[in-house]
């Protein structure tokens, strides 16, 4: 059974039904309509909903979709929870290549099946004229949400001969589908927000930012609109005379460029430098985050709801938007500030468990380096055991700044850092830097042999797979590509398994927590997923066996030749959780 829906709003969890379009056999389809605004003759939305119900709850009845996660998130606010999602159309085109720009149905219409489908726009118009879906007469939409479902038909068994090809339908089986429905129930559980906490922190930015502004006005000698790229561009180099970092860099207007880039290589030469870049810190903030979360608060549910987005990252990673909640910023105090904003309801504390180190113990699993093995089986801190490897000392003489270069360039290899960028991202002149790589490398021979057995390998077949199978695809590796393309794609070649390997962990576990919270009674839920992060909230009589399960079925999701840890962090908000004991 294909269907699709036509509502109201791009939004789940604010559209209003117009209409549910079904599609059983190919070359027909029909349209249910409930909702149209048009004075048509139309079915009542309850008789609809209770007629589908036996068929659509049926989890035998396998059901195909594009984009199912919307369509089902919409029926189950109207009450009707689908059973069975069997078949993404969207999904499956990814899995079969991730790098597609191409997961819209109208693309893979003409694509597939050389078939020119009407666009949206068509129905409804674009820009200020646009209407709603409900104002459109009912044979117009008939034909169009018609033709969504019964294409959707037509191209499963398309897609399913793509995914066999590239011996993908296992991982879209037993890891993707099955995660529509998991995360579907995340977006409607949203999460909540402190208000008052976001009217106290808006104030503070405000007038935090006025006094910066004053005092930046103070150092060039005159105001100007701070905002203003050309403006800064005077105030900095014309009116202050310092120097650009490459005078050979010009904007299209001519000016000298003021990104973010360029003024962290200028720092030194005024103090006026720190103060933009942190008026800009507290700008970015208080826009993209402290004023607008506020505002999309849902006024039925009165939380957030983020969209978890399965086709968004090449690497298999599940990504948010609308808002995105995977992107707050935690590297300065003020950015961290806005997480205490997402808090528990009444009764209520939010959980976090993430998954400690994973991406390097999987470096570990996947390249048999025993130095790097036997630092995780003994428990030891990697960057300080690597540390203490590379500079031949102890492990307690180990200095914060030693570790520090060790962490750099123990996550820098997993992205396929050279020593010139390690030099960029530490103190370490480019000499110091190409000698502690290869210190690094006579330490651990066993990740130098992974990364170019990886190179090789990427080179000759034209992809790399995580250890669940997922695969990522470098046709320029195999072609004449330019260097820099080439090496692009080399240290993403490098990433791909490693990261996938981890996001592939992450949802079999998500796979399994809610089953394994219902089976020992606990109303425990998950909210969000922030890389290697679950976010959960739990009633508080709740706390302890729900860290037990999650941490449980989080650390059991895949076996590695070392074992995955966990951490688990409980509060009444997102900013201040503490490490729950045990």
């Amino acid at each position: 059974l294909a269907f699709d829906t036509e509502t109201t709003s791009t939004d789940p969890m604010r559209a209003e039904l117009v209409g549910i379009s079904l599609a059983v056999r190919e070359g027909e389809a029909f349209h249910i309509p409930v909702g149209h605004q048009t004075g048509e003759r139309q079915l009542e939305l309850e008789l609809v909903l209770n007629g589908l119900r036996p068929a659509m709850t049926d989890p035998g009845l396998p059901k195909i979709g594009q984009n199912l996660k919307y369509d089902v998130l919409v029926l189950s606010n109207h009450g009707l929870v689908v059973a069975g999602c069997a078949f993404d159309t969207m999904i499956a085109q990814w899995i079969i290549d991730p790098a597609s720009r191409n997961l819209g149905l109208k693309g893979m219409a003409e694509d597939y099946l050389n078939l020119q489908m009407s666009h949206i726009e068509e129905l409804i118009g674009s820009g200020k004229n646009q209407r709603s879906m409900a104002q459109v007469a009912i044979q117009d939409c008939a034909n169009y949400a018609g033709a969504d479902a019964e294409v959707t038909l037509r191209l499963k068994p398309l897609l399913e001969e793509g995914m066999r090809a590239h011996d993908a339908l296992k991982i879209f089986e037993e890891i993707e589908m099955p995660l529509v429905t998991i995360l579907a129930d995340m977006e409607k559980a949203g999460i909540m927000l402190d208000l008052p906490f976001f009217k106290s922190m808006e104030t503070w930015l405000a007038e935090r930012m006025a006094v910066i502004e004053k005092s930046i006005f103070q150092d060039i000698g005159r105001e100007f609109n701070i905002n203003s790229t050309q403006q800064l561009s005077k105030a900095l180099f014309e009116t202050l005379k310092l120097e650009p970092p490459d005078r050979r860099q010009r904007t299209a207007s001519g000016h000298f460029s003021t990104s973010a880039s360029n003024l962290e290589d200028i720092r030194d030469q005024h103090p006026v430098i720190d103060k933009i870049l942190e008026q800009r810190e507290y700008a970015k903030i208080k826009s993209t985050y402290v004023d607008a979360l506020p505002l999309q608060v849902n006024p039925r549910t009165g939380r957030v709801h983020t969209s978890f987005n399965q086709t968004g990252v090449v690497t298999g990673r599940i990504s948010s938007s609308d808002p995105n909640l995977q992107n707050i910023p935690t590297r300065t105090e003020v950015g961290r500030q806005v997480r205490k904003g997402f808090i528990a309801a009444p009764g209520n504390l939010l959980l976090a468990v993430d998954y400690s180190q994973i991406e390097l113990r999987i470096v570990a699993h996947l390249s048999h380096d025993e130095a790097m093995l036997n630092a995780f089986r003994a428990g030891q801190d990697i960057h300080s055991a690597t540390a203490a490897a590379i500079y031949r000392i102890p492990l307690t003489q180990v200095t914060k700044e030693q570790r520090r270069h060790a962490k750099t360039i123990n996550f820098g290899l997993i992205y396929g850092m050279s020593a010139f960028g390690l030099s960029r991202g530490t103190d370490l002149t480019l000499g110091e830097a190409e000698d502690f790589v290869r210190a690094y490398f006579e330490q651990f021979p066993g990740v130098k042999r992974y990364l170019a057995e990886t190179r090789k390998e990427a080179a000759e077949k034209g992809f790399v797979e995580t250890m669940l199978g997922r695969r990522r695809y470098f046709p320029n590796l195999k072609g004449n590509a330019n260097v820099n393309q080439r090496n692009r794609e080399e240290r993403e070649a490098i990433n791909a398994p490693i990261q996938g390997t981890a996001a592939d962990i992450i949802k079999l576990a998500m796979l399994d927590i809610p089953g394994a919270l219902a089976r020992e009674g606990l109303q425990s839920r998950m909210l969000l997923q922030v890389h290697d992060e679950l976010v959960l909230e739990c009633p508080e009589a709740e706390i302890k066996n729900s860290v037990a399960v999650v941490r449980s079925v989080m650390e059991q999701a895949y076996t590695l030749s070392i074992p995955l840890l966990t951490e688990a962090r409980v509060g009444r908000n997102w900013g201040e959780l503490e490490i729950y004991p045990g």
